[in-house]
């Protein structure tokens, strides 16, 4: 609840207007109104009147009893574990800035903030708009704030992360690449090669298919930074999605992906985008038709929480999903970039790319 929120419930249970108020403090009933309305704060030297007035402590008046205190910090710290949960991330902006206010030396909420700048500044409503830059600079600040300030490592690491990608966005490679350079280096000799040494038998096939599905996952991560963006080399792109597809189909050679649902969508779609550049309008409609089907596999995976593997390299091995801050609406994503991606534009007259939209 905000002061202004306040005052109009103290002013309702005292039973006065918004005119009869404005006299006892010698204000406006403009004032007033932009008060409860939240356009504006009643100035400092109000707030003993306006406590003597309604006969309650400043504390009270300024909503910082600790009850409320208490529930506002819960709503907050609910609304950070599901940041990357968010559909509308203009909305989610809005609470983190907020929570960053009224939170100030919070860097979960800092780092929060900063997240969702990056994130509502690459999309596609604002990338490369004025606006998009200020929030992708803002987000650069807000990282700089916690990697200078900051003792939780995990934090800082994330904070590295953050400037690597903003600087990035806004085409700093120099800068994107010296913060990249800060970020912690793995030992050569991993924990899990290590433990690998101790195990036999069952216990050491489980961990072998661990190994297997991390290393897996970095595999596809790696070639997928070949493609993903638009300035990649065009002499990799293509070569470099045909093995990722590969490798996953070898490996998992079921089409039971769970986890790796979402590395097929990404995939689909850009292979939809190359064929629509190429005026291929077909194929790119079957490759959105993929898409989908996979956005969709990965949502279930991520309601569930759970995902078996059947295929034999896998199959002792099952993915869980216990970070709520992982974008999970994959459909909805799916949904927004055949709406709003211009280079769909060409397809938007094919009558099997509005049925698509229109299921």
């Amino acid at each position: 609840m905000t002061i202004g929120e306040k005052i109009k419930q103290l002013r309702k249970k005292n039973d006065l207007t918004q005119e009869k108020l404005a006299d006892y403090l010698c204000v406006s009933y403009q004032a007033v109104s932009k008060w409860e309305c939240s356009l504006s704060s009643p100035d400092i030297s109000l707030i003993a009147p306006l406590t003597r007035l309604f006969h309650v402590s400043s504390d009270e008046l300024l909503c910082l009893t600790p009850e409320i205190t208490d529930e506002r910090k819960a709503y907050f710290d609910a609304e950070y574990y599901e940041f990357w949960n968010k559909v509308n991330i203009e909305a989610d902006l809005e609470i983190a800035q907020q929570a960053v206010m009224e939170y100030p030396g919070d860097f979960r909420y800092l780092h929060w903030l900063a997240s969702v700048e990056w994130y509502v500044g690459i999309d596609i409503k604002y990338r490369g708009t004025e606006k998009g830059r200020d929030l992708l600079e803002s987000s650069i600040h807000h990282n700089l704030m916690i990697l200078e300030n900051c003792d939780d490592p995990y934090l800082k690491n994330e904070a590295i992360s953050g400037l690597v990608f903003s600087n990035k966005s806004l085409n700093r490679i120099d800068e994107a690449k010296k913060y990249a350079l800060m970020y912690p280096e793995a030992p050569q000799t991993s924990r899990e090669s290590l433990l690998a040494v101790c195990l036999k038998g069952d216990e050491l096939t489980d961990h072998r298919q661990k190994m297997l599905k991390k290393g897996l996952g970095s595999l596809c991560t790696a070639l997928m930074e070949m493609w993903v963006y638009d300035n990649c080399d065009q002499r990799y792109v293509e070569k470099a999605l045909e093995a990722e597809e590969k490798i996953l189909r070898i490996i998992i050679d079921d089409d039971n992906l769970n986890a790796f649902n979402s590395g097929m969508y990404l995939i689909s779609m850009k292979r939809a985008e190359i064929m629509a550049i190429n005026l291929n309008c077909e194929d790119a409609i079957e490759h959105l038709k993929k898409a989908k089907q996979y956005a969709t596999q990965f949502d279930k995976y991520m309601q569930d929480q759970k995902g078996e593997y059947t295929c034999l390299l896998l199959d002792r091995y099952s993915d869980y999903c216990t970070d709520s801050r992982v974008e999970h609406h994959f459909i909805d994503s799916w949904k927004k970039e055949i709406t709003e991606n211009k280079k769909f534009n060409v397809l938007r007259e094919h009558k099997e790319f509005q049925r698509l939209i229109n299921e």
